[in-house]
């Protein structure tokens, strides 16, 4: 018998149950855990996690709905899009730091968790220029709350359900409520930077100012986008966005000086498709602070389709930082390497392998790239090498932005 997919789980639920049905003749539908376990035997945590807009099963995708917990063990689908689009370009003018002086236990080139990059944030002074005034972390981890807010036409009547703060800092007029990523995600899910801001409003009961803010460690940069709820359901203010990053010593180190040696990369794995070159870096980071990830727990993490899971567990494989290991994905010693290293290090030693490979390499050099570069990996397709072609540059994009300091690729 075939393994139930996600996807498939989601549509037997939605047969099982009449649920389209219910929807049209009442704007939403409630279904418990148990009725969503009672179908399949899947999780419903695993069924109902769904914090980016691309994780979304394929039934609700295509009716334009959503699911939210609103009890604990209670969920409501509705027709609407509770989902925050995030630009990758940063628009304001970055700001560049001294290295906090006397720390030894936090290396800010070498951030691999939420935690340790607010807590640096914090140390070297961001949040103090953020926030215009000093504060304490007060607010960390998970609680159970209540709120109620108006998605379109549907009402959320929220109780118990569990909040997650990363970091929440209290100062004389305000609370600042941070909801904290490493690696750039173009989307989030309203409940993650919502929920926490009208808890602590309902808490507090207007003592002090709630503020709420998205945290990216993107790259090097440490980018605080300002949250704000209004008569729907927020938006994030680009305006008033800050972004950091520490000053570093520039290096010699140039990707035009880097030479062919194919044995650098696993030409048994297919050859990349997998465009955004960050991801890939963050996977590198995620899987540095968990033994072992399956794919279907790696997909949770990042705002990418289920197909394109498959790609990048592949990339990794080929730049011989990740194998496989019982159907999950494990760092190779290699990995263990980089990810020890700073951020720039880090990178540097990634082009390495990257255009150690001829194809990047003669790309990079602006070479004539014909059909006998591929062929030793059984790529004869014109559309298939097409799409690996634009992998190829992307990632000659994303590199020279971080290693060549040229501007006009900048971010």
């Amino acid at each position: 018998m075939a393994k139930i997919n996600f996807h498939q789980a989601w549509k037997n639920i939605f047969e099982r149950y009449k649920l389209l049905e219910t929807i049209k003749k009442d704007g939403f539908v409630d279904i418990s855990a148990d009725a969503i376990k009672a179908v399949d035997n899947k999780e419903p945590r695993n069924l109902t996690k769904i914090d980016f807009r691309e994780k979304l099963p394929h039934i609700m995708k295509e009716e334009g709905l959503s699911i939210l917990a609103i009890k604990n063990g209670l969920y409501r689908i509705a027709k609407n899009d509770p989902f925050i689009d995030i630009a990758e370009e940063i628009s304001t003018k970055v700001i560049t730091l001294d290295v906090p002086q006397n720390i030894s236990t936090i290396d800010p080139f070498n951030i691999k968790s939420e935690s340790a990059a607010l807590d640096i944030a914090m140390i070297s002074g961001m949040h103090r220029r953020v926030f215009q005034e000093e504060s304490q972390l007060t607010v960390r981890g998970r609680l159970r709350g209540s709120l109620n807010f108006h998605i379109a036409d549907v009402a959320y009547n929220v109780e118990g359900v569990q909040i997650e703060v990363d970091g929440g800092y209290e100062s004389k007029s305000a609370l600042h409520l941070i909801e904290a990523k490493i690696g750039y995600s173009n989307n989030i899910n309203i409940r993650q930077l919502l929920y926490p801001q009208l808890y602590w409003e309902r808490e507090l009961k207007g003592k002090k100012k709630i503020k709420s803010y998205l945290f990216y460690l993107q790259n090097d940069i440490f980018r605080f986008i300002p949250f704000y709820t209004n008569d729907t359901i927020g938006y994030v203010d680009y305006e008033n966005e800050m972004a950091f990053r520490f000053k570093e010593a520039l290096s010699n180190f140039s990707i035009y000086d880097i030479a062919v040696n194919s044995k650098d990369v696993d030409t048994s794995v297919p050859f990349p498709q997998a465009d955004r070159f960050e991801t890939l870096h963050t996977m590198i980071l995620l899987l540095s602070q968990n033994r072992c990830l399956s794919k279907e727990e790696f997909s949770t993490h990042f705002d990418i389709v289920e197909r394109q899971i498959d790609y990048y567990f592949s990339a990794l494989k080929w730049l011989k930082v990740a194998k496989e290991d019982h159907n999950c994905l494990v760092l190779t010693p290699k990995g263990e390497e980089i990810v020890n290293l700073p951020f720039r290090k880090r990178v540097e030693v990634l082009a390495k392998t990257v255009f150690s490979d001829p194809i990047f390499n003669a790309v990079l050099h602006n070479k004539d790239i014909n059909s006998n570069y591929f062929y030793h990996y059984n790529m004869y397709s014109e559309s298939t090498i097409k799409r690996r072609l634009g992998t190829v540059r992307a990632w000659i994009k994303y590199l020279k932005t971080i290693l060549e300091q040229d501007e006009s690729w900048r971010i």
